[in-house]
C-alpha cells in the first residue's frame, strides 16, 4: 500500500483540537434582541455530518460590549452526532441582518464560507452581494426560518439543495 498523502489523512480531528467551552454563546451586552440559531449539517446524500465545526462572525450593534464569554460577535461550535448545532447571540444590526459563516468538515481541504440571513426572503433578495442568485430558488438556502423562539437554518454541503457558498 502506498503512503498516504496529507489530503488523504485529513479527518475529523480539527474539532477535537479547536473545542471551545461555551463557544456557541456570543456574550454581548446591549443592542439587539437575543437570537438562537439552530440547524443541521448534512452531506451530499443527506446523511448528518457529526464531526463538522461551525463558526459565525457578525457585526456588533453600536454600544454593545462583550461581557464574559466569547469575543465580540464570534461563535464556534461543533456539530453533534446527528449533525445539529446551536448558537446563542444577539440580532446583528442592519436592515437585513446576517451572520457570516465558516464551515469545516471531513473531506474538505478548505473551509466553506457562506452567510445566514435572519430576515424574510423578500428582504434578502435586495442584498447587492446576492444579485446573481436573487431570483433563484437557491437563495432560500441562505435564509433562516423563524421557528418559534429560534431561527432554523440547515446546511447541505453538496448535491440537490446544496447551500450557496461564496468564493474565498
Amino acid at each position: 500500500m502506498a503512503a498516504r498523502t496529507p489530503s488523504q489523512t485529513v479527518g475529523p480531528f480539527f474539532h477535537e483540537a479547536l473545542r471551545w467551552k461555551d463557544g456557541g454563546k456570543v456574550a454581548l451586552t446591549g443592542g439587539g434582541e437575543p437570537v438562537v440559531l439552530v440547524g443541521r449539517i448534512t452531506d451530499g446524500s443527506g446523511a448528518p455530518v457529526g464531526d463538522a465545526m461551525v463558526e459565525t462572525w457578525q457585526a456588533v450593534a453600536q454600544g454593545a460590549a462583550p461581557s464574559t464569554g466569547n469575543p465580540r460577535g464570534f461563535a464556534r461550535v461543533e456539530t453533534a452526532v446527528d449533525g445539529t448545532f446551536r448558537i446563542e447571540t444577539r440580532m446583528p444590526p442592519g436592515q437585513v441582518p446576517f451572520l457570516d459563516v465558516t464551515l469545516f468538515a471531513r473531506g474538505l481541504l478548505k473551509a466553506l464560507r457562506t452567510r445566514v440571513y435572519l430576515a424574510p426572503e423578500e428582504a434578502v433578495r435586495a442584498e447587492p452581494v446576492l444579485a446573481q442568485i436573487a431570483s433563484s430558488p437557491r437563495l432560500a438556502t441562505l435564509v433562516a426560518r423563524r421557528d418559534g423562539g429560534e431561527y432554523r437554518w440547515d446546511v447541505r454541503l453538496q448535491g440537490e439543495g446544496e447551500t450557496v457558498f461564496f468564493a474565498a
